[in-house]
């Protein structure tokens, strides 16, 4: 029940619903007891159409700052630019974990996932793009892009179909609506290290099949930060291009690029995405938390069980007194540590041998009243599945029973990382 009402005009506020469907109908009673029913009415409440909609808010006032396809900034102009750009990059942020949360109340759910993903995508290319100083038309076309897919998404949300007037103001823009976020490999060139090495070369390939770009350039200098209409980012720096092809794009890795996981990604002016992840040496301690969770829960299982929730005792574990185990996912741990102890090394049953770091790294757990206590580390190091990832395995002790909300901390090699948050009953 939404309200009753008993005198004319009979009309209500319906305040601060819910997100969701909604099914409204109106009855009306008479003096007699007689009563009618309307016919039903569908409703959607959604949190993330507003945060789309505020997107292409944001988005439209940003492209009126890029109205010179010749427009150069200077560092403290651009700097602003990339402020705001980041500003609509957390925008974008919310309406993807907005979105996650009401899937199921759209039809064109996965073409929606993948809209919100290129904007985004676009938006953190045009950050790195405005922190360097260059002439705004390679901004001001991602920004366009942005723009469309937002519409893509908003039309998707609310008719279920994308509108003509958004498909022609794509067209104009190059934003493809059969856009695929492919994902190339990248290495660096000349060495037989897995990891980019600062101030080096690397490449990203991929098959002619799914290609990067339809454009082929090289660069007359040293390196462009826009070859042919292509840029790349790297950790969120904008990193200078040596060639581009549709199958392999050279560059330069920053000289300053921080250790651990880095997000790749490549667009283009004419509408190609790509994105990946690249391991990037150097020691940059860093735990994975849930984006868009206030309270930064971290990335963090029972590895005997499985869950999310946690007892300093596993039923069904038996080693050293049913202590659990907790598996902690960061970067930035195997790519900055020498491996100085081989006996705690671990093989694989395929025979892979995976280092074990566990030597150089500690964890604490800081309780909501201070208490620091330092957990047993067992294995630090790589996770084997993909480069850049890795596993810390500690347990729990006894003294944490009933903590609630704990703090946790990975200080691999001297070096502190961020908090996650975890709950321990």
């Amino acid at each position: 029940m939404i309200g009753t009402l008993t005198t004319t005009p009979y009309s209500m506020v319906w305040s601060n619903p819910a997100a969701g469907t909604y099914t409204l109908t109106a009855s009306t009673i008479d003096d007699k007891g007689l009563v009618a029913t309307s016919s039903p009415v569908t409703v959607k409440i959604s949190k993330s159409l507003k945060s789309v909609r505020n997107g292409r808010t944001s988005t439209s006032t940003l492209e009126n700052s890029f109205t010179s396809s010749n427009a150069t900034f200077s560092q403290s102009a651009a700097s602003a630019k990339s402020s705001e750009i980041d500003s609509l990059i957390g925008i974008l942020d919310q309406a993807y974990v907005d979105f996650s949360a009401e899937r199921s109340m759209f039809s064109a759910g996965s073409d929606i996932d993948r809209y919100l993903f290129a904007a985004l995508f676009l938006a953190r290319s045009s950050s790195g793009l405005a922190k360097q100083q260059l002439p705004g038309s390679g901004i001001a076309d991602r920004l366009n892009k942005i723009d469309a897919y937002l519409s893509f998404c908003e039309d998707l949300m609310v008719d279920g179909v994308i509108s003509n007037q958004s498909l022609n103001a794509a067209n104009k823009v190059n934003a493809r609506v059969d856009v695929s976020i492919n994902q190339p490999d990248v290495l660096p060139l000349g060495t037989n290290s897995i990891s980019l090495i600062q101030n080096s070369t690397a490449a990203l390939s991929c098959a002619a099949s799914s290609p990067m770009t339809s454009v082929t350039d090289v660069a007359s200098s040293s390196g462009v930060y826009e070859l042919g209409g292509v840029s790349v980012t790297v950790g969120g720096t904008a990193v200078s291009l040596i060639s581009v092809s549709p199958t392999a794009i050279s560059f330069n890795v920053p000289a300053d690029l921080p250790g651990g996981l880095a997000d790749v990604i490549v667009t283009t002016r004419d509408g190609y995405i790509v994105h990946t992840t690249a391991s990037v040496s150097g020691l940059n301690p860093m735990i994975f938390v849930q984006q868009g969770d206030a309270n930064s829960s971290g990335a963090i299982l029972n590895s005997f069980a499985a869950l999310t929730g946690f007892s300093p005792f596993t039923v069904g574990w038996f080693g050293d007194g049913g202590n659990s185990r907790l598996t902690i996912l960061a970067s930035g741990i195997s790519t900055g540590l020498a491996n100085t102890n081989i006996t705690n090394d671990v093989f694989l049953t395929n025979g892979k041998l995976l280092e074990n770091y566990a030597e150089s790294v500690t964890v604490e757990a800081r309780t909501t009243g201070g208490k620091v206590i330092s957990l047993p580390v067992e294995f630090a190091g790589s996770t084997s599945m993909q480069r850049g990832v890795d596993q810390v395995t500690v347990r729990l002790t006894p003294e944490l029973a009933g903590a609630g909300n704990v703090q946790i901390t990975i200080v691999a090699g001297g070096r502190r990382s961020n908090t996650a948050g975890i709950l321990v009953n």
